[in-house]
Parts: structure tokens; C-alpha cells; sequence
């Protein structure tokens, strides 16, 4: 077990069931959790006594202080990792956190992997940072207690350090070298009078210690034996200088001997350590013109010394880089000031980090390729434009599914009642369209954040049957099925299983604009079919699963774009407008539900997409009707109670008329508190509810899982349904884990609550 399993955390979060969820994890995970409290009072207390390293702070807490003002006073107190945990994403929080430093941001809902990969990122960047300043302060301490002189300097030439020794030898205060020229603190001279440069040992040789005569700051000469190295960043690129030397009891009129040519021999000048230098570095004069450039330089612009020095460096770079750039780079030139830019190399497409350090009369500029990192940044900005997509996903998807849910439901009740009188075709095409805004909602949550299905007995065969029952066929295309009988049922997200087939279906159309023919399997797995991947375990004796192939004859994809064919926002048709995000949904679908996804292609060839799904042994499902199996049958009282928690009065007003109109006694209520309230006063009265609807998020209020844990502890036999328009979250996905006994996803329509409702009821458990 290393190091950042057995860091030390601590838990603030105002719901215990969530807290102890989060604990339970990281426990079995391996961490070690010292303590966990609902408010920012506590935690400041536990603080003090358990010493965590790393705290998961949620943001809305009881008491006071918020989380970020505990963190705030937190880190006040002590070196502190803070990871929050909260549903917060909108942007004054955000910003208000950022101001934190936290070491990490996450998103509720989350899942384990989620949680544990926050956690071990924090972990680690906390233990590097403690480990790095406990060695810069013991490199730091080392230094400044030395005898002999120490003075670091850049790649310029600049003084970033000096320690009480040299400043003693030298006759310069510390404060008053730093940002000054090396050259003008650290003046040396050869015993014959002329100056001495500073020499670095090489690669290959150790350093060697010569005796030099150093002029001090009020002008007196005192020998002295120095010795120089490099100064390396981590990737091994030469960024400065460390000069040792001590001071010798040796008077003007001892001339220190000349150092012998094996001595010579053995030690390398800083030009040649230049030389060196991998990356392209040269020189400028103050008229932009090239006065010195290294190997690196010259193979970068592709010219020898003679043709490249005194060539003006804006002759060697396009005119868009010169508009771009000259002024910053002037600025330094000017004010004897430090400059980084990035700029695109058109010719060699690179780009190149440029740092400039001010340099005689002109400017020192080493130049990096930072194409791979560039490149990375733009992978990664497209990661945080999926994170973006994600809160904005979740941010809208509560409301905009309330909305939809108010929709569907009146429409579904105005062809309720005029069905007997007139056809009305409007209705049924709103009906439609609402249905279809559900679809985007939820691809919009499944590709931001990996969609827990809501899992429930299917039978494929019969739903890729219906899916093209209702699916608008494009044109000169033929659609073929071969659909194998007697296929087991798995346990599905049904809503997830159609969106992943559409995306398939939609691909292969638009891979054949000309027309072709689409053929869609649906049969079990056999194994010696499998493409490599697919398998998920040895080839099994008999069919562990189910595969859906969709096969067209179009344009095929080249080798090598089917490598980037997963990948967020990757598109071969960005003319066409296409997003690029069908297959990276279609891949968290495949994940969500255990199963896989492979892809075969060639250019001109056609392509065959293959979805393997396994029979899942593991996870909770529920029935078609949205039903927990962890919940038996049960006898019925007559006049069933119904007490709703639904923050959204248009959303209430349409459940509490939809239950009405079958004479449940129906009591509501718009925050979890109220709901707990109303509950704990029907115990009182002898007469509890027979059934509790909970919305599972309420904004700046009690939500659905805190209400049913407090329901849960006034009554161990409450019998609940979990109402929700986001379907990712973990309750929806395992209902009992929480205590529900069914899910109800936004939106729905009239009848599908209906259903829900009697089914729950007659399958209630007897109350003790």
C-alpha cells in the first residue's frame, strides 16, 4: 500500500447517508478516514485533533460557515489538501472555489471510480508538494549555512540566489544581487589581469576547482577556487548556473599559478556547454540581427553560420508572426525585461516556446518545440469543453425536464380526453417532438457524465424490431434485420440501448450518401465471431450475451482516422456540421451497461460496428415498470395516501390532478423538510402514508435522498418512488441501496405514473 492510500482524510458533508457512502468507499478502497461531520464549526474542531491531510468538503454544509469559508480557515490553520464534493456548478461558486487552490472539483452525482480518482490525483499532488517543500527548504537550509559561497544564476546570466557566504567574500548584500548580472557581482580575473570566464565541467568530465581572483564590491581583489555546474530542469534542459567558491588567504603579491593544460583539459566553457544545448538558442544584437547560433539553431532554420549570422531574425519568420509577436518581444528589448511567447512555426509546423533574457545589448532566445504539448493542452481543452457540457448538461437538465414532464403530461391528458370525440394529428406530433427533446436531454447526460442506465428486462431482438417501427428511413437506402429468435433477456436501459442504435443507424446513412444497404443483426455472442477486444473473458462453452452488428457498404473509414473514431468532438464531416460526439456516446452506453465496442473498417470497404452486451450478472435491476425486485408482493388498503415532494408547482399541480383523478387522498409538499414534517404528523395521527413520490433534486433545499433517510429513520417501512430528469445519477440506477422501491424518469407521461403507482402499491411490504 503506498503512501497516498493511507493519507489521512476527513469528510464534511451535511447528508450522513452521502458521508457514509463516501467513507464506506474510500475505506474499502484502502484510505484511511479519520473522521467525518456536517458542518464547517467541526470540521475546524476535528481539525485540530485528527491533523487529516486531505478533507472532501461539500459546499452547502449546516451550521454557519459554508465549505468555502471552512476551507478557508482551514488552510489558515495548516497545510491542507481540499477536494469539494458538491452539486454546486454554477459559476459564483466555481470562482469563489477556485480562489481555494482546491486540489481537486467534483461533481455530485458521482461514482466510485469517479470519487477514487479525485481523491488519488489530490493524494498524489499533495504528497509531491510537501515532499518538494521539504526539499526545497532543506536544499535551502543546506546553502545558507555552507562556508563556502554559493550564487545561482538563469540562463541569462541574471542572479536568482546568493547565500550569507558569498555575500561576505563578495561584499554585496543578498538582497542586493538578486535580478542583478553575474558578471557584475561575480568579477573574476586570471592572475595575468585578463578576464576569466565562468567554466562548467562537462557531460564527461567532473568538475574541477581552479584559483581565480575575484573583484569585490569596493574594488579589492581576493583569491579565490571556485568550481561550476549546470543547472537542469527536470527534462534535463540547461536553465542556469550554481557557482561554488571560498575565499584563500593569499595577498595581491601571491599570484595564484596558471592552471596546467591537463587542468585546461578537463574543463569546458560555457560556450561549449551552450553548444551543447539541444534545443535552437541565439543570440541578437539590439538591431534584430543574429550575432550567434548553436547547432539546434541552425538545423531549425535550415541555414550554416555564414548565411544565418547577421540575418535579421523577422527575415527568418512568416509576416503573421512578426505582426503577431514583435511588440512583446520589442517591449523586453527595450526594458531589458524577460519575454516567453508561443509561436506557430509555419514552416516546419512546430510550435516553439520562445523566452527571451535580456543579453549585452541584445537578447539571449532559446526556443523549445512544444508541439506534443501544445497538443495536449488542445486534447485536454477539449476534455474541459466536455466537463463544460457537463454542467451545463446538469444545470439545465432539472429544470428542462420539469418543463418537458408538464408538457408531455397535459398533452398525453388532452388526448386522454378528446380521443373518444376527434382525432387531433397536432397532438400526436407535439406528443412526438416532446418525446424527442427527452432523447437530446438525456444523450446530452449520458455523454457528459457516462449515464447510470435504469436497467430493465428486455428482449433486444424485440427492441431493434420497434426501433425501426419509428425510425424516419433515409432515402435509396435499404434497411435490412436479421434478428435471431429466442434470445435471452437482459437486464437494459432501454432509452440508452435506442440512442446508441440511432447513432449507429445515423452513421451508416450518412457514410452512403449515394444510397446503399444498412443490414442490423441482432443475435448471441459467438465466440469465435468476437472481434479480439470483445471478449471479455475466456470463450465460454455457451452464449454470455448478446451482440447488435450494424454493417453498411459506404466510404469506409482509413486506418488512420479509425484510431481517433472515439474520441470527443473527432469528426471526418466538420463541412457537414458534424459534433463528433455520436460514437464517444454510443462508448459511454457500452461501458455503463458492462459490455463493448469495436469497430471494422477500410477505406472504400464499408464499416461493421459491433455492441456486445454480456448477460449482467451483478448490479440491481428494475422491472418494466420501473419496479425494484428487492421489493415483494403485498395486500392493499382501500383508500391509498400519497404525500408528493416536487419543488416545481407545475410539475406538482400536474401529479396531484393526474393521482386525484383515481381517488388517491393525495397531501403535497415543496421541500424535503415540509415533506419529513407532514409524514412524522401521520404517524402521529395512526394513519401514515401508504406511499411517498420524492423528487430526487430540490435547489437550496432538502432533496430526495436526505428526506428518505430521514423518512427512513421515523419509519423503516416507508414505501417510496424516486422521481428524477437526471437519469446518470446512482439512485436512479440502484434504487433499494437508498430505500426506494421504484424510479419514475422525467419526464413521463400521465399513464406511466398510474401504472407505476398501482403496481407499487400492490407490491408494497406489510407494514409491521
Amino acid at each position: 500500500m503506498n503512501g497516498s492510500d493511507r493519507i489521512r482524510i476527513l469528510i464534511v458533508e451535511n447528508e450522513g447517508l452521502v458521508g457514509c457512502d463516501m467513507a464506506a468507499c474510500l475505506t474499502g478502497l484502502g484510505y484511511r478516514v479519520v473522521g467525518t461531520c456536517p458542518t464547517g464549526e467541526e470540521a475546524l474542531r476535528l481539525y485540530d485533533e485528527l491533523r487529516p491531510e486531505l478533507v472532501l468538503m461539500d459546499v452547502h454544509l449546516d451550521g454557519a460557515l459554508d465549505g468555502i469559508e471552512t476551507t478557508k480557515r482551514l488552510q489558515q490553520k495548516g497545510d491542507v489538501a481540499v477536494v469539494y464534493v458538491t452539486a454546486c456548478a454554477d459559476q459564483e461558486t466555481v470562482q469563489r472555489a477556485r480562489e481555494t487552490q482546491p486540489h481537486g472539483y467534483l461533481l455530485k452525482p458521482f461514482n466510485q471510480d469517479e470519487l477514487r480518482l479525485a481523491v488519488e490525483v489530490a493524494a498524489t499532488r499533495h504528497l509531491n508538494d510537501l515532499a518538494r517543500v521539504r526539499r526545497e527548504q532543506s536544499y535551502f537550509e543546506a546553502f545558507q549555512s555552507l562556508a563556502d559561497g554559493v550564487i545561482a544564476a538563469d540562463l541569462a546570466g541574471v542572479i536568482v540566489f546568493m547565500n550569507p557566504a558569498a555575500a561576505r567574500i563578495t561584499g554585496w548584500e543578498q538582497q542586493q544581487v538578486v535580478g542583478r548580472s553575474l558578471h557584475e557581482v561575480f568579477r573574476i580575473y586570471h592572475a595575468s589581469g585578463e578576464p576569466a570566464a565562468v567554466e562548467l565541467s562537462s557531460a564527461t568530465q567532473p568538475a574541477a576547482e581552479r584559483t581565480v581572483w575575484l573583484t569585490t564590491l569596493n574594488g579589492n581583489r581576493v583569491a579565490v577556487q571556485d568550481r561550476s555546474t549546470p543547472l537542469r530542469d527536470q527534462a534535463g534542459q540547461l536553465t542556469g548556473v550554481v557557482i561554488l567558491f571560498r575565499g584563500l588567504s593569499v595577498t595581491v603579491s601571491e599570484e595564484p599559478p596558471s592552471p596546467s593544460p591537463a587542468e585546461r583539459a578537463a574543463q569546458a566553457p560555457l560556450v561549449d556547454v551552450v553548444e551543447s544545448i539541444s534545443d535552437p538558442l541565439i543570440a541578437l544584437d539590439s538591431r534584430w540581427q543574429l550575432i550567434y547560433a548553436n547547432a539546434s539553431a541552425q538545423k531549425l532554420f535550415e541555414r550554416g553560420p555564414e548565411k544565418l549570422l547577421g540575418a535579421n531574425l523577422w527575415d527568418l519568420l512568416p509576416t503573421a508572426t512578426r505582426e503577431s509577436h514583435y511588440e512583446a518581444l520589442a517591449h523586453a528589448l527595450l526594458h531589458r525585461e524577460s519575454v516567453t511567447r508561443e509561436l506557430y512555426f509555419e514552416e516546419k509546423q512546430t510550435w516553439l516556446e520562445v523566452r527571451g533574457h535580456p543579453f549585452a545589448e541584445g537578447l539571449l532566445v532559446l526556443m523549445q518545440d512544444i508541439t506534443s504539448r501544445r497538443e495536449e493542452a488542445e486534447r485536454r481543452n477539449r476534455m474541459d469543453r466536455l466537463e463544460s457540457l457537463g454542467l451545463l448538461a446538469r444545470g439545465f437538465a432539472h429544470e428542462f425536464n420539469n418543463l418537458l414532464t408538464v408538457l408531455l403530461g397535459n398533452i398525453s391528458l388532452a388526448e386522454m380526453r378528446l380521443r373518444s370525440a376527434v382525432q387531433l394529428p397536432e397532438l400526436h406530433t407535439a406528443k412526438h417532438a416532446t418525446l424527442q427533446a427527452q432523447g437530446l436531454v438525456q444523450q446530452l447526460l449520458t455523454f457528459a457524465r457516462g449515464g447510470a442506465p435504469i436497467k430493465r428486462p428486455t428482449q433486444l431482438g424485440d427492441l431493434v424490431e420497434q426501433f425501426f417501427l419509428h425510425h424516419s428511413r433515409a432515402t435509396r437506402i435499404e434497411y435490412r434485420l436479421e434478428l435471431a429468435p429466442h434470445l435471452p433477456n437482459l437486464a437494459v436501459d432501454p432509452a440508452q440501448i435506442r440512442r446508441l442504435l440511432g447513432n449507429l443507424i445515423r452513421n451508416a446513412e450518412q457514410a452512403q450518401p449515394e444510397g446503399g444497404v444498412i443490414t442490423v443483426r441482432c443475435l448471441a455472442a459467438d465466440p469465435g465471431e468476437m472481434f479480439p477486444h470483445d471478449m471479455l473473458s475466456d470463450l465460454p462453452s455457451l452464449p454470455t450475451g448478446v451482440v447488435i452488428e450494424v454493417n453498411d457498404r459506404g466510404e469506409g473509414i482509413s486506418t488512420e482516422n479509425l484510431a481517433h473514431i472515439f474520441e470527443p468532438y473527432f469528426s471526418t464531416r466538420k463541412a457537414e456540421n458534424a459534433t463528433g460526439l455520436g460514437l464517444t456516446v454510443c462508448e459511454s452506453i457500452a461501458k455503463a451497461h458492462g459490455g463493448s465496442i469495436a469497430v471494422r473498417s477500410e477505406a472504400a470497404n464499408g464499416t461493421t460496428v459491433r455492441f456486445y452486451l454480456p448477460v449482467d450478472a451483478e448490479g440491481e435491476e428494475v422491472d418494466a415498470m420501473g419496479i425494484s425486485s428487492a421489493f415483494e408482493s403485498a395486500p392493499q388498503s382501500s383508500v391509498p395516501r400519497i404525500l408528493v415532494l416536487e419543488d416545481d408547482p407545475l410539475v406538482r399541480s400536474l401529479i396531484v390532478r393526474n393521482l386525484s383523478s383515481q381517488n388517491y387522498e393525495i397531501a403535497e409538499s415543496a421541500e424535503g423538510s415540509e415533506t419529513v414534517r407532514l409524514y412524522q404528523e401521520s404517524l402521529v395521527e395512526g394513519r401514515p402514508y401508504d406511499l411517498v413520490i420524492l423528487d430526487l433534486s430540490i435547489p437550496n433545499g432538502m432533496g430526495g435522498v436526505r428526506a428518505m433517510e430521514r423518512l427512513r429513520q421515523l419509519d423503516p417501512e416507508v414505501l417510496a418512488i424516486v422521481s428524477s430528469g437526471y437519469s446518470d445519477d446512482p439512485v436512479m440506477a440502484k434504487p433499494a441501496a437508498y430505500g426506494f422501491a421504484a424510479v419514475l424518469p422525467k419526464p413521463y407521461e400521465p399513464a406511466d405514473m398510474i401504472r407505476l403507482v398501482k403496481t407499487v402499491l400492490a407490491q408494497r411490504t406489510v407494514r409491521k
